[in-house]
C-alpha cells in the first residue's frame, strides 16, 4: 500500500477535476499527481530515501500537500512545523526529527539557520520562492529546482505501519509532542472521515487551519482528496475572506473553532453575505459557546457538526451533517465504525452510562509512537494497546458522547473536581460575553479557587456581581468563579486553542 494512492486513484477516474486551489494557484487531480511524482523523483535525486525526514516550516501553501504526497511515494517522512513556532519549539523539532532537508521561506530562514546552529546534524535548506524572488544566498536551492521531469517513479509499496508523518502537537506548558503516524493510519483516517462527515466529490472544502496540524492537513485535506472533492486553502483565517468565498459560492464546507465563528458573526452584523452555497459546517478545537452556536446555526440554517479526536488517534467521534440532525445538543457524535472507546474511572473500571470517565481509544487510526520519545509513548499507551486520551466524556443510552473536561485542566476545589469547560459554557451564555477561559489558582484553604478571564462584545461591559448572579442560576455556587477578570483577548497557543498556562500567569498578575 501507499497513502499517495488515495489521490492517484481519483486522478485515474477524472484527472481534470480541480483538486486544490489557493488564490489563483490551482492544480487538477492529474496535475497534482504529476507534480508530486516530479517532486518525488527530485527528492530521490537529492538523496532523500525511505524513512528519511523532510521538514517544512512555512505558511499554508499548495506545496504542503504536494510535498506530503511526494514523500509518501518514496516512503520518506513529512515533518511540517507551524510557522508561529519560535526558538524553543523549533529547536526541539529540528533536534528531534533530524531532517535531511528543511523547506522554508526567506522570511523564516533566520529562525531555521539559528536552530541548525544548535543542532547536532546537518540539514540542507530549500527556499520556497514566490513571485520570482531568488533565494537570499546562492548556497540555498530553490524549491522549484527540486522537481525533475525525467523518468517515472511509482509509489513505493510499503507496509501499513510504515511511518509517514510527524505532527508536532503544541503544548501549553511543555514542548510539542512528536506524533508519528503511518501510511495505514492516514489512509484509514481519510476514508473514515469521508464516510462519517458525508464528504462528496462536488464539495469544496475551505481549509483555513494550519497545514502543520493534522486537523488541516489530514482531517480536512486528505479526507477531501480521498473523496475526489476540492480543497480551497487559505494561508491563514480571515473572517471577511471566508465569508466572501462563501458569498461567491466557491466553497460548500467549512471547519472552524468557536472563536472563528464568533468573528464571522461580528462581520455578519455589519455586512450582508449570501451563504446559501454552504452544505456542511464543522466545529472543533474549543469549548462550546451556546450563543455563538445558536446564532451561526440560525444564520446558516445548518447544524454545526462537532466531533472528537486527537492527533494520536482519529477519527473517533463524529456528527454526520445529514444522518445526525436530531443528535442531542452539544453532542460530539457517535463512535466511528471500527473505533473502540472505553470510559473508565481512576481504577480503570468502566463507568456507568451517563457518568463521566476518561476515554481510552483504540482503532486503525492510532499513531505509531512519539518519535524518538519512548518515555512519552509508554505514558500514553497501555500495555494492551489502548491510548489514554486524558479527556473525560460521558455516553448516553443511544450511543452519543459529550465532552466533560480534560483531565489536566480539572480544578480541584476543596476536594471536588470542577470542569472549566462547564463554567466557560455557562459564562458564554451571557449575551454580553464574547469568550471566557477558566483556570484554578492556588488557595491555602481550598487548594484551588475558580478564576475566569472574560472578553466582552463590542461596546459592552459586564458587571462582575451581576455576572455571578447570572451564573448562580445555571451552575452550582461552588463552581461560580471567585474572581472574574475582563481582558482584551483570551490567550491562545499556536493551534488557536485556549492557553490555560498563559491564562494562569495573567490571572496571578492582575487578580484583585
Amino acid at each position: 500500500m501507499n497513502h499517495a494512492n488515495i489521490i492517484i486513484s481519483k486522478a485515474q477516474v477524472d484527472g481534470s477535476r480541480l483538486a486544490v486551489r489557493l488564490g489563483q494557484q490551482t492544480l487538477t487531480y492529474g496535475e497534482f499527481v504529476a507534480e508530486s511524482e516530479a517532486l518525488s523523483i527530485g527528492m530521490r535525486q537529492a538523496g532523500i530515501n525511505k524513512a528519511d525526514r523532510v521538514m517544512m516550516y512555512a505558511e499554508n501553501s499548495i506545496e504542503h500537500l504536494v510535498v506530503y504526497h511526494a514523500l509518501a511515494r518514496i516512503g520518506a517522512i513529512f515533518a511540517p512545523v507551524h510557522p508561529d513556532f519560535r526558538a524553543q519549539e523549533l529547536d526541539y523539532a529540528v533536534s528531534n526529527a533530524k531532517p535531511q532537508l528543511i523547506i522554508t521561506s526567506a522570511q523564516l530562514l533566520p529562525a531555521v539557520e539559528s536552530a541548525l546552529q544548535k543542532a547536532s546534524h546537518i540539514s540542507e535548506i530549500v527556499i520556497l520562492c514566490e513571485d520570482g524572488v531568488e533565494p537570499p544566498s546562492e548556497i540555498y536551492r530553490k524549491f522549484s529546482d527540486l522537481r525533475s521531469e525525467v523518468g517515472k517513479l511509482p509509489p513505493e509499496d510499503v507496509e501499513p505501519n510504515h511511518p509517514l508523518l510527524i505532527s508536532y502537537t503544541s503544548g501549553t506548558s511543555s514542548l510539542p509532542k512528536p506524533v508519528l503516524r503511518s501510511h495505514g493510519s492516514e489512509t484509514w483516517s481519510a476514508q473514515r472521515y469521508s464516510e462519517s462527515w458525508g464528504f462528496k466529490p462536488d464539495d469544496s472544502i475551505l481549509v483555513a487551519m494550519s497545514l502543520s496540524w493534522v486537523y488541516g492537513l489530514c482531517s480536512l485535506c486528505q479526507t477531501a482528496l480521498a473523496t475526489g472533492a476540492t480543497v480551497v486553502i487559505d494561508k491563514k483565517f480571515s473572517p471577511t475572506r471566508t465569508l466572501e468565498l462563501m458569498h461567491r459560492g466557491e466553497v460548500t464546507a467549512f471547519a472552524g473553532t468557536t472563536s472563528m465563528y464568533s468573528m464571522m458573526l461580528n462581520i455578519l452584523q455589519e455586512r450582508s453575505f449570501d451563504t446559501s452555497s454552504m452544505r456542511k459546517l464543522f466545529l472543533g478545537g474549543e469549548p462550546r459557546n451556546e450563543i455563538v452556536i445558536s446564532q451561526i446555526e440560525a444564520r446558516f440554517g445548518l447544524r454545526l457538526c462537532e466531533g472528537w479526536a486527537m492527533t494520536e488517534s482519529f477519527p473517533a467521534l463524529a456528527i454526520h451533517p445529514e444522518l445526525d440532525l436530531t443528535a442531542p445538543s452539544a453532542s460530539l457524535g457517535r463512535a466511528v465504525p471500527d473505533v473502540e472507546i472505553r470510559l473508565v474511572d481512576e481504577s480503570g473500571v468502566e463507568v456507568a452510562e451517563g457518568e463521566p470517565g476518561e476515554a481510552l481509544i483504540r482503532s486503525q487510526g492510532d499513531f505509531l509512537c512519539y518519535y524518538n520519545e519512548p518515555g512519552l509513548t509508554e505514558e500514553r499507551r497501555t500495555k494492551d494497546g489502548w491510548i489514554r486520551t486524558g479527556d473525560f466524556l460521558s455516553r448516553s443510552a443511544d450511543g452519543y458522547f459529550k465532552f466533560v473536561s480534560r483531565k489536566s485542566e480539572l480544578i480541584i476545589r476543596g476536594g471536588v473536581n470542577i470542569s472549566p469547560a462547564e463554567i466557560e459554557s455557562a459564562i458564554c451564555e451571557h449575551p454580553d460575553v464574547l469568550d471566557a477561559i477558566v483556570v484554578g489558582l492556588p488557595d491555602q484553604v481550598l487548594g484551588e479557587v475558580v478564576t475566569a478571564l472574560i472578553t466582552t462584545r463590542a461596546d459592552k461591559t459586564v458587571d462582575v456581581d451581576i455576572l455571578k448572579e447570572f451564573l448562580e442560576l445555571r451552575i452550582a455556587k461552588f463552581k461560580v468563579p471567585a474572581f472574574i477578570i475582563s481582558v482584551d483577548v483570551i490567550p491562545k497557543g499556536t493551534t488557536g486553542k485556549k492557553n490555560r498556562a498563559k491564562a494562569k500567569e495573567i490571572a496571578v498578575a492582575i487578580q484583585p
